[in-house]
């Protein structure tokens, strides 16, 4: 696959969240690294001070040279890319980033955690709690974690890796993991899968790459994955895996009890296996969070970290880098930045925004990721923002690498037109704007802006850059 002993490796799409954790991770193996992104970003500048060159421009079969053992590339570029093209000339192996990380993990306890949402938040508390249990992990995150030193990866020295498995392009069928947080089923990636049942095939298979006498950590309340976890049960047991749920309802072996919300502050107990209940105090709004912590301490409870130790990880966690993210607070105005980008993220974020912030006046900023998305998941979309008193919604974020011609004609203006026309039905008066671009929504929001507003700038793409300048 590639050389026992990597002395070199580049990557092409450097800049993204998971490429720039593996690039970290082979530069504290010691492993010389470069890489290449079309865009330079806050991501690219901190591998640069990290000693990693990255290329940043036109993709050029000049960035990879002789030397280099192995190319590791994001599942967007595509095989005519100039650096792919070079490699394959070079006779240099190639892997996703995900099919290096497979390789790399090989004999390791690697446990995945693994949904269409929650997947960031449930890995960072994971690794958190493993660390505060001195399990030592390694953790390999789609995000920021404010405690961790290179904030998207922390170095372990035991052999438990902690990875967000990514459903995306069926990713995370690279592991063989000994076991899997499976946090939620639901359409999503619609370029890759036609409809839910592909998305079911996939996690299916999955389930078949669990490591016999591992583990499988589900949420109950959730129905495709029980409908799945049903269907799968008999071989499952056959292979002596440990099946285990988590959820609110009464069937789910570690169950949520005794749930309140006050301004500032989640509190739940959790009923562990032994039917011992603990309480729990969560800093980051909404029910979804509860559920994505309660997979997080179900793992942690099954590696035997002691309840105090988890009541402390969870009190003292402040959530991860645009997973509702306080970005600035002035004059009674709150800024918070959410990467939230599906129907369901949308319109659970808005709710628990309510909830945590009771009273107060919430505006959205919301910029579709993918046209495809937004085209095949148009009606679930035009209802995710009732809950918002203002919305303002920016063009679609085009991603690199996955645009088709047959979505062009979609836009942002559609959606806006549809909510209005979803707001009237409902006999709703409300402001729904649209902005062309990220720069013209920050100049919109600044008019906007007023005494104890919340306002919440969501979505995958670029908007977040504008979050920090509101105020």
């Amino acid at each position: 696959m590639f050389p026992e002993r990597l002395k070199s490796v580049h990557f092409i799409g450097i800049g993204g969240i998971n490429m720039s954790g593996v690039a970290k991770l082979l530069k504290r193996a010691g492993v010389s690294v470069t890489g290449s992104d079309v865009a330079s970003s806050e991501i690219t500048d901190e591998l640069g001070k990290l000693g990693v060159e990255v290329f940043i421009g036109q993709h050029n079969k000049k960035n990879v040279s002789a030397d280099v053992d192995l190319v590791i590339y994001s599942s967007a570029v595509p095989e005519l890319n100039p650096e792919r093209a070079e490699a394959r000339k070079l006779n240099i192996p190639q892997l996703t980033n995900f099919e290096f990380l497979g390789v790399w993990t090989k004999g390791k306890r690697v446990i995945l955690v693994t949904g269409t949402h929650g997947k960031s938040t449930t890995t960072a508390m994971l690794g958190l709690m493993l660390e505060a249990g001195d399990r030592d992990p390694t953790v390999i995150v789609g995000s920021k974690v404010p405690s961790f030193p290179d904030q998207n990866v922390r170095f372990g020295k035991s052999d438990i890796y902690v990875i967000e498995g990514d459903e995306y392009a069926k990713h995370f069928l690279a592991f063989e993991p000994y076991a899997i947080v499976l946090n939620n089923i639901e359409l999503d990636h619609v370029d890759i899968f036609k409809d839910l049942s592909a998305i079911m095939e996939a996690f299916r298979e999955l389930l078949s790459k669990i490591q016999p006498g591992g583990i499988l950590l589900a949420n109950a309340d959730d129905k495709n994955v029980q409908t799945l976890i049903g269907q799968e049960r008999a071989h499952l047991e056959a292979k002596r895996i440990t099946i285990k749920t988590f959820g609110f309802g009464s069937h789910a072996t570690q169950q949520i009890l005794d749930y309140s919300v006050r301004p500032g502050e989640q509190t739940f107990a959790l009923k562990n296996i032994h039917g011992l209940a603990t309480r729990f105090h969560l800093h980051v709004p909404g029910k979804m969070n509860v559920m994505n912590v309660s997979g997080a301490l179900s793992l942690a409870f099954h590696a035997g970290i002691s309840s105090e130790v988890l009541q402390n990880a969870v009190e003292s966690f402040e959530g991860i880098w645009r997973r509702f993210q306080k970005i600035a607070e002035k004059d009674g105005v709150i800024v918070i930045s959410d990467y939230g980008h599906h129907p369901t993220a949308v319109r659970e974020t808005l709710e628990a925004t309510k909830r945590f912030y009771p009273g107060r006046r919430i505006v959205l900023c919301f910029q579709p990721h993918h046209r495809n998305r937004t085209k095949h998941l148009f009606k679930q979309f035009v209802t995710c923002f009732d809950q918002a008193d203002v919305v303002l919604l920016t063009e679609i974020y085009d991603v690199a690498g996955r645009n088709d011609k047959a979505d062009e004609g979609i836009s942002s203006r559609d959606l806006q037109e549809a909510v209005i026309r979803h707001d009237a039905e409902r006999m709703i008066h409300r402001q729904v704007d649209y902005a062309d671009s990220p720069a013209s929504a920050l100049e919109i929001l600044k008019r906007w802006k007023q005494d104890r507003d919340i306002i919440l700038v969501m979505g995958a793409g670029d908007i977040y850059t504008i979050a920090d300048k509101i105020l």
